[in-house]
């Protein structure tokens, strides 16, 4: 029998629409220099995630991040430089410049799961976090080393502001709901 239930779910910090376009426009550019597409098959936005949980009251952490949004606003963003995790699902990553306003919203968001009595990967706590934006990831180890040097060769920083938090469920990618960060 198929097990349809999310292998997880994930709270996202996403970006406004340019900057997601330019992202897309550089990953479609290492595509088209020979990198295969895994997570670009998935149907995936770029975003920078909060939390990420396994089993999980998911209806919890909609409320939550509902309540949470108001208290926030729209703020900006930069990736500034690329990177991976030395794990066997050869992640490429974008990184974002780890700012202050990054930083706090990210604390603060783990402070209302803790109070709540939500426990993230321990990955995504404060203090051990690596904000990130993935590229793509499960890369073969050839096609790793291609998206690390085309990263290298293309790679410019990509501008904007976050925009909006969503809350998805993963393995297959459903986006639950969104909520736009106040101006």
């Amino acid at each position: 029998m198929l097990d349809l239930r999310p292998k997880g779910y994930a709270v996202e910090l996403y970006f406004d629409k340019k900057m997601e376009d330019d992202f897309f426009s550089f990953r479609e550019s290492i595509y088209k220099s020979g990198v295969n597409p895994v997570l670009g098959n998935l149907g995936d936005r770029p975003h920078v995630s909060l939390a990420v949980f396994g089993e999980v009251d998911i209806e919890q952490v909609i409320k939550i991040t509902s309540n949470f949004v108001p208290q926030c606003r729209q703020f900006p963003a930069q990736l500034s430089s690329f990177g991976a995790f030395p794990t066997d699902s050869n992640v490429v990553y974008l990184q974002p410049v780890p700012t202050h306003p990054l930083l706090e919203l990210h604390k603060r968001f783990h402070d209302h799961l803790q109070e709540n009595d939500i426990q993230s990967s321990h990955y995504y706590l404060p203090g051990q976090w690596v904000p990130h934006c993935t590229l793509e990831f499960e890369l073969p180890d050839g096609q790793f080393d291609l998206a690390l040097r085309l990263c290298k060769e293309y790679f410019k920083p990509i501008q904007g502001t976050y925009s909006s938090i969503g809350v998805i469920a993963f393995r297959p990618i459903a986006y639950l709901t969104e909520y736009p960060l106040p101006k």
